[in-house]
């Protein structure tokens, strides 16, 4: 079977749809992937893509299917999705009274005045449209400049990130796998930890446990593969995701790439819709498993990295 042909190059500027909407990028990294070699469980052509005056945070790896050409066509179609959005996003327009219309509210124009209703339709369709692209554009811009959520990581875990980069990037060691705890183990373990401990909390923040843990699982399983791993560690979750094709990446990492998550976690939260108050209970809560993870540091985060062969840092670098 040939293999398909990448259509965008690197250093190439693109179109890429980021939900419903197309943004500006430049386009890092292409490459192919096969089998062998996926990072995200597809294959074909796959581009590392930096948004356009986003944070590098948001950097990701993509299909073709996600890009288009930076041509009018684009341009066009991104405009046609900013002003749907608009739309979708502005209430409803109160209904014309028909009784006024009964009033006396003549529908056809006076006489003499048909030239002029003419052109006045035609200049309040122009003003119309130009209305349209401003909000349009205001909605893309108000999504680009909601406020990063930030989230303190405690300085003992600092430290811990800074050993984590060293021995990954510097000493070309990795974290084994799989992991003890696990993800999806350590946050059990932690609510298990709240609910013992019974610590006055409200009565929303009580009942949003669960459903706090399952979104930071769930975020971790997205966002691994794609924002959480540095390069040398590429070829070791193709290895993982091969040899466990019916297991999360929750079930495999643990704190080490959980406590990269929450690094990372500020910009991710500030691009949903959550609510004020829940924002500020999952904030507690994220604050509140990096006090727990450093009481259990010695138990959560692995004594030493293993040193890997000449075979493997040769493969993670083509």
């Amino acid at each position: 079977m040939a293999t398909p042909m990448n259509q965008f190059m690197a250093d190439e500027y693109v179109l890429a749809y980021h939900g419903p909407l197309l943004y500006e990028a430049r386009i890092l990294l292409a490459e192919n992937w096969t089998e062998q070699n996926t990072l995200l469980g597809t294959t074909g052509p796959h581009y590392f893509i930096h948004y356009k005056g986003w944070k590098q945070t948001w950097d990701e790896w993509v299909p073709e299917g996600r890009l288009l050409k930076l041509n009018e066509a684009g341009f066009a179609l991104r405009r046609k999705l900013l002003e749907a959005q608009t739309k979708k996003n502005r209430p409803s327009a109160p209904a014309v009274s028909t009784t006024a219309t009964a009033a006396g509210a003549s529908t056809s124009p006076a006489p003499g005045a048909k030239g002029k209703e003419k052109g006045g339709a035609k200049k309040e369709t122009g003003s119309a449209r130009k209305r349209a692209r401003e909000t349009a554009n205001d909605t893309e811009l108000d999504y680009m400049k909601r406020p990063e959520v930030k989230i303190v990581i405690p300085d003992p875990l600092k430290l811990q990130l800074v050993d984590d980069w060293e021995n990954v990037t510097k000493n070309n060691q990795l974290v084994t796998l799989p992991r003890t705890p696990n993800v999806r183990e350590l946050l059990e373990e932690y609510r298990q930890y709240v609910q013992s401990t019974k610590k006055d909390r409200s009565t929303r923040a009580t009942a949003l446990l669960s459903e706090i843990i399952s979104g930071i699982t769930l975020y971790f399983d997205k966002a691994l593969g794609n924002n959480l791993l540095y390069r040398f560690e590429r070829a070791q979750y193709v290895e993982q995701r091969r040899a466990n094709p019916d297991k999360q990446m929750s079930e495999i990492y643990g704190a080490e790439h959980l406590l990269r998550l929450f690094v990372n976690f500020g910009p991710f939260i500030a691009y949903t819709n959550i609510d004020t108050e829940s924002l500020n209970i999952l904030r507690e809560y994220i604050n509140d498993i990096m006090k727990w993870m450093i009481k259990e540091q010695k138990r959560l985060f692995v004594k030493e990295y293993e040193t890997t062969t000449t075979q493997y840092q040769n493969l993670s670098r083509t």
